[in-house]
């Protein structure tokens, strides 16, 4: 089951839990913060979906000066990264927590109190991305998010009971909530809402510090921003104290908030589109203001354009935003978006009927070459070939190259050529792996084209699952030489395999 499934199923399952649940009244005032713990869900460092990776990281800044905060005031703080939660194996924080004395928690029908009645009412699209094209899934994720700052008094925890005998062993009867997906994760998860509170723990939800899976749709100017605010009211109506934990403990708006982009891309892995996308802007926890942005890679000023609805964009774009208010700026971001051309036809002479030419050095005997020389119709495998097919986007191609980067090749050219055409992406053959756990985030390269020594085109930095980029170059006459890289997209990994597919000489 793809994950995007997977995701739509738990969905279901957490829509309605049947029994009922006596009503909680959200606190004016911060519960008794030495018997007070926050448990932090899944803030993991990547989400096969991308605008989820991105909102993800534009919460950690509002995370660490509130935690930092609540830890001033003697509340502990429990870290729940559940599918990663070994990573931290050998931490003190980690060992800590795994040596507490376990207590179990009580079987099933002897609750203090019954579980969440819920039904959560925001639809769950396949990816927050919106209507344009889908984010495909692998579970790339290996960590929490770098930025976030653990203190050496945190703990590490993802399970039900050893969380549970953390809290019981260290006398906290109030937990607060954070962390993603709130319908899902922070709802669901081992040592989640819905296990703790049938056993007569005070549980809130931090609405600063939490966001849902829902979906974005600019037809009706619905944002992930509004998908988070309707789980949390549904909780809230569940009898779920719902609360603002930065502004209860005094942390400054003005300096934890980011304007939030929906499709949200970086120029290390970006938002693609066909003919036109609308984004839109948001900004929750910036203070008050207006968004200014610009498109030409600018920083915003005061005077830069204002925002009042959804964006169309119609060309390669780099949208940076900040809000600005009696002359202060917060919550600067940026967001990259790229324009898909359009898809070449089939080649006449296709690459793998061919034979490519390297560099003269990296023929010599006995040499160890530093670039990798690609092989036909299958993808790169650790001696080169594996035998498994080209396969991009869910897609298995017949013809084509399979690059491991860097690698670099050249084609003598005839005047009968006279374009150059294929299509180019990450090789998902690592999504079979237990669908790319832990390591598929780390795939990235660039495919470049030269002719006689020019750029005469170059994909942008191709992720897992992306729609593959497509080349069609016209060949200059009288040209001699073609050449086709395969590079690094600024990190080193043994899984930056590439697939240039379908490509050739058009005649």
């Amino acid at each position: 089951m793809k994950p995007n499934l997977r995701y739509l199923v738990t969905a279901a399952l957490f829509f309605c839990i049947s029994l009922p649940v006596s009503g909680q009244t959200p606190p004016q005032t911060l519960p008794e913060p030495g018997k007070t713990a926050v448990i932090v869900i899944d803030m993991w460092n990547f989400h096969w979906c991308m605008t989820a990776a991105q909102r993800v990281a534009a919460m950690v800044p509002r995370m660490n000066a509130v935690f930092n905060e609540a830890r001033k005031k003697g509340m502990l703080i429990i870290w729940n990264p559940s599918d990663v939660v070994t990573a931290y194996a050998g931490t003190p924080q980690y060992e800590t927590a795994a040596a507490m004395h376990v207590l179990h928690p009580v079987k099933m029908g002897e609750w203090k109190r019954p579980q969440i009645n819920v039904r959560f009412s925001a639809k769950v699209g396949p990816c927050l991305c919106g209507p344009g094209i889908n984010c495909g899934g692998n579970w790339g994720w290996d960590a929490m998010n770098p930025d976030l700052k653990v203190d050496e008094n945190d703990l590490f925890s993802a399970s039900t009971g050893e969380i549970f005998s953390i809290l019981k062993n260290k006398g906290i009867e109030n937990v607060i909530y954070a962390g993603v997906h709130t319908n899902m994760c922070v709802f669901g998860k081992p040592g989640a809402l819905s296990h703790l509170y049938p056993h007569g723990f005070n549980c809130y939800l931090a609405r600063d510090l939490n966001d849902a899976f829902t979906n974005y749709d600019p037809a009706r100017n619905y944002t992930p921003d509004d998908g988070t605010a309707e789980i949390n009211k549904n909780l809230q109506d569940a009898g779920i104290g719902v609360i603002n934990l930065g502004e209860l403990l005094g942390v400054n708006d003005e300096t934890t908030g980011m304007v939030r982009f929906a499709p949200w891309g970086k120029t290390d892995r970006p938002y693609f589109f066909d003919k036109a996308a609308a984004i839109s802007l948001t900004k929750p926890f910036c203070g008050s203001g207006e968004i200014r942005y610009t498109t030409d890679g600018s920083e915003p000023k005061s005077d830069s354009a204002l925002y009042e609805k959804p964006l169309k964009l119609e060309a390669t774009t780099q949208i940076k935003a900040a809000v600005f208010a009696d002359g202060k700026v917060s919550g600067k971001s940026d967001a990259y978006f790229v324009k898909l051309p359009p898809v070449p036809c089939k080649p006449d002479v296709y690459l793998d009927t061919m034979d490519y030419k390297v560099n003269e050095y990296l023929q010599g005997k006995n040499r160890t070459p530093c670039m990798w020389h690609p092989v036909k119709n299958q993808s790169y495998g650790d001696s080169g070939t594996d035998g498994k097919p080209l396969r991009i986007r869910g897609k298995n191609y017949e013809h084509g190259l399979g690059f491991r980067a860097p690698s670099g090749i050249f084609y003598d050219l005839t005047p009968e050529y006279k374009r150059f055409v294929g299509l180019a992406g990450i090789d998902e053959k690592l999504v079979g792996r237990n669908n790319g756990r832990a390591v598929a985030m780390h795939s990235s390269v660039i495919f470049s084209i030269y002719i006689d020594g020019q750029l005469a085109g170059e994909s942008p930095v191709m992720r897992m699952s992306q729609e593959p980029w497509r080349f069609d170059i016209p060949i200059p006459p009288d040209s001699k030489r073609l050449s086709i890289s395969c590079r690094n997209a600024g990190t080193v990994s043994t899984y930056d395999n590439g697939n240039l597919v379908d490509a050739g000489f058009v005649k």
